[in-house]
């Protein structure tokens, strides 16, 4: 990948690690289907990360006939959005589902998120 690597990327890669207990060097000796494997693990690990967080609990708490997928993956797309395109286009996002439980939880977990950018 040419260039410097975004926020997001170099926080994956270091989740990617943790996983799997691999640099991405050493990943690069790997097959492709073994290295989308790996790569789609490490997702499905965050995403269980993201569904045990507290605010997302808790949201699921306050709407239970809402899928907790529905808002795992809205939430997802969220953070996704903040830390590619920026916190504003982040916020733009959730504020249109109209849902005070889930901008509530979106804020909570940028603060979360964002909080060892200035604590290191």
């Amino acid at each position: 990948m040419p260039g410097e690597l975004g926020k997001g990327e170099s926080a994956f890669l270091k989740k990617y690690q943790e996983v799997h207990g691999l640099s991405p060097e050493e990943s690069k000796q790997l097959p492709h289907p073994e290295k989308g494997k790996k790569i789609k693990e490490t997702i499905e690990e965050i995403k269980k990360e993201i569904e045990n967080l507290p605010q997302v609990t808790r949201e699921i708490s306050f709407h239970p006939t809402m899928p907790a997928t529905q808002i795992t993956n809205t939430l997802a797309q969220a953070i996704q959005i903040a830390i590619n395109d920026g916190v504003d286009k982040g916020i733009s996002f959730v504020y249109q589902t109209n849902n005070p439980y889930l901008i509530d939880a979106f804020h909570d977990i940028l603060i979360s998120h964002f909080i060892h950018l200035i604590s290191e």
